[in-house]
């Protein structure tokens, strides 16, 4: 039975596969921040698949936000997710490549009042230029998914969330005006809805990633 279901896992990818369509991704929306009012897409994460199994984000502002932040040297200058159980590869050894200069990569944290994550990717440089767009790929991990990194954040008291963001002037800003003091973290877990052949790719790969788990935490055979 086990063998059937595995089969027909493989065959639903296989189809889609060989259907003109992108390939597999899932997006969410941080609506809710520790400043601004919760219900609003602020910010949308973005993870796709990449060139030879790499797992590629994209997190960026969205027009609510644009829109409050016009005209100010404001952008993404820290970003959290995590990391499921499962995955085989220690979360030290994540190998985040394309992160931009002045970036840098480093151990769990609390995203204040959104949880402790596994990872968080930060600006470092007081030089580094802002932007609403953060693009980074995960490369290197044996048999993850792009539901590989979809987990909730721990001890969170601003409400269920999945990442955290932190927008904000780079280090060592300064506005004399105050017209640019905007600092919020947002968060969130709000699935933006897929097609409907969106959804059945990401079953299909959701059944072979626990068939994948499976039989990676099986014991060897003696």
């Amino acid at each position: 039975m086990l063998n059937k279901a595995r089969m027909a896992a493989l065959s639903l990818v296989a189809l889609l596969a060989t259907a003109p369509a992108q390939a597999a991704s899932v997006s969410y929306y941080l609506d809710q921040s520790d400043v601004l009012p919760d219900g609003t897409n602020w910010l949308q994460v973005t993870i796709s698949d990449g060139i030879d199994g790499a797992v590629d984000f994209t997190v960026q502002i969205l027009q609510p936000l644009k829109d409050l932040i016009a005209n100010c040297d404001i952008g993404i200058t820290k970003f959290a997710f995590n990391v499921v159980e499962g995955v085989n590869s220690p979360l030290s050894a994540l190998d985040i490549s394309t992160l931009p200069a002045g970036w840098a990569k480093g151990p769990q944290q609390d995203m204040d009042g959104f949880g402790i994550f596994d990872r968080r990717l930060r600006v470092t440089d007081a030089h580094t230029p802002l932007s609403d767009i953060l693009q980074f790929s995960i490369v290197g991990v044996d048999l993850d998914t792009i539901l590989s990194y979809v987990d909730y954040s721990r001890d969170s008291t601003q409400g269920p969330t999945l990442f955290a963001a932190r927008v904000s002037p780079y280090v060592g800003y300064s506005d004399t005006c105050g017209t640019c003091s905007l600092d919020a973290f947002f968060g969130g877990a709000t699935v933006v809805p897929l097609p409907a052949a969106g959804w059945l790719m990401l079953s299909g790969v959701g059944v072979l990633a626990g068939f994948r788990r499976r039989s990676f935490a099986s014991p060897a055979s003696v």
